[in-house]
């Protein structure tokens, strides 16, 4: 059972006044006949937070979305939002609401309806409910298209839309389904910024499923990466990104290139590993890391744009340098992106700054010497397992 935490955002409400937005999984499982898509997690989710489940398709973070609103029952475990315990209660009566990733807004109702419907559903009576629909509106800058019909917005219109309909309800837990999956790239950035926001304004729980590890980055308090059912790792953007634990999340998130061998020593807090096909690798080992025995399997990343290229072959027995070969070559506009087939059955990236890159640019095909320094090496807790090997992030 995976167990992890992290403590509040700044604008998280205090404990006991409106501390009801907290999320609490306990050994949470779900299984689709012999199926698991869930397997024992446990995570809480603190209240005001801004929560990204990341990951892969198929590793279970949208089911455990549905599970949080009740539109899918647990097989096992427990879901508390606050002190309550809502396995078996509808979803209208858990304080939640979901924004799907197709919005599903009605198509034969305008603008300020779709967001006044779940009032009308409630009961609400129609002079207040379009009162609170058009304040909601006004809060995400629509009020000027109230009278639209779906069909007549844009994809960033709609996607407002069904926002404003899913806080109209004042719910404790805001659940969002890939919201931006479907915008172009220009919509993408300027909603992650309205999404980010907007919570902080609020200040309730988001819980946000995305597979972009840029998208996460951006908008999370809290990262919480998973694998075939499983958290690998849970915490701020920052630690996920600098401090990975493991040669999955190193990959997934993309920024770090993964090398594994043994440890041939340990001096003070420095470590030496060595690797077939290139000379040794040397790291700082953490003030509260344990120590490594000599002989054991390590798995190390190094961040892609602490990489420095030339086109000398390394000296023998050279730290922290490896030689490989160019394979591609993409400007990014602040920094070029190049590819290195170090013969390690997977990509090698070094982002140079394009001022470094163009004063010595180098083409596909020639051969190189990627190198670091020991700070730059970051030791990963496991070493390296072998099943997400295919895993490459932009």
């Amino acid at each position: 059972m995976t167990s992890m935490t992290t403590m509040p955002p700044k604008n998280a409400p205090v404990p006991g006044e409106q501390g009801t937005g907290e999320i609490r999984l306990i050994d949470l499982t779900k299984k689709f006949g012999d199926s698991t898509a869930v397997q024992s997690i446990s995570l809480t989710i603190p209240q005001g937070s801004y929560c990204c489940l990341l990951g892969p398709s198929g590793c279970g973070k949208t089911t455990i979305l549905r599970m949080i609103a009740g539109h899918e029952t647990p097989t096992s475990g427990e879901i508390f939002i606050g002190e309550e315990m809502v396995v078996g209660k509808p979803p209208v009566e858990r304080g939640t609401a979901m924004m799907f990733q197709s919005y599903a807004l009605f198509p034969h109702l305008n603008v300020l309806d779709n967001v006044g419907f779940y009032l009308k559903m409630r009961g609400i009576r129609k002079d207040e409910r379009r009162r609170r629909a058009l304040e909601m509106l006004q809060r995400v800058q629509l009020d000027h298209l109230r009278d639209r019909m779906p069909a007549q917005l844009s994809g960033g219109q709609q996607q407002r839309v069904a926002l404003a309909r899913s806080l109209i309800i004042n719910p404790k837990v805001l659940l969002l389904d890939e919201p931006l999956s479907a915008l172009d790239e220009f919509l993408r950035l300027k909603m992650r910024g309205e999404l980010k926001s907007l919570q902080n304004q609020l200040g309730i729980t988001f819980v946000h499923v995305t597979h972009s590890q840029p998208e996460a980055i951006a908008l999370a308090d809290m990262v919480v990466v998973m694998d075939t059912g499983r958290i690998d790792q849970a915490g701020s953007a920052n630690t996920i990104f600098n401090k990975p634990r493991t040669p999955y999340v190193a990959r997934f998130m993309g920024g770090q290139n993964v090398l594994t061998g043994s440890v041939e020593g340990v001096s003070g807090r420095s470590l030496r590993m060595k690797r077939a096909g290139s000379g040794p690798i040397e790291a700082r080992i953490d003030g509260d890391a344990s120590l490594p025995a000599a002989g054991a399997p390590i798995s190390v990343s190094i961040r892609r744009d602490r990489i420095a290229l030339k086109r000398l072959p390394p000296e023998a027995d050279a730290p922290n340098a490896i030689k490989g070969v160019v394979e591609t070559t993409e400007y990014q506009g602040s920094y070029v992106k190049v590819t290195l087939n170090v013969g390690t059955g997977e990509p090698f990236v070094a982002n140079l700054s394009d001022g470094d890159y163009f004063s010595d640019p180098v083409d596909a095909g020639a051969e190189v010497t990627a190198s670091w320094v020991a700070d730059d090496v970051h030791i990963l807790t496991e070493a390296d397992s072998g099943h997400a090997g295919e895993l490459y992030s932009e």
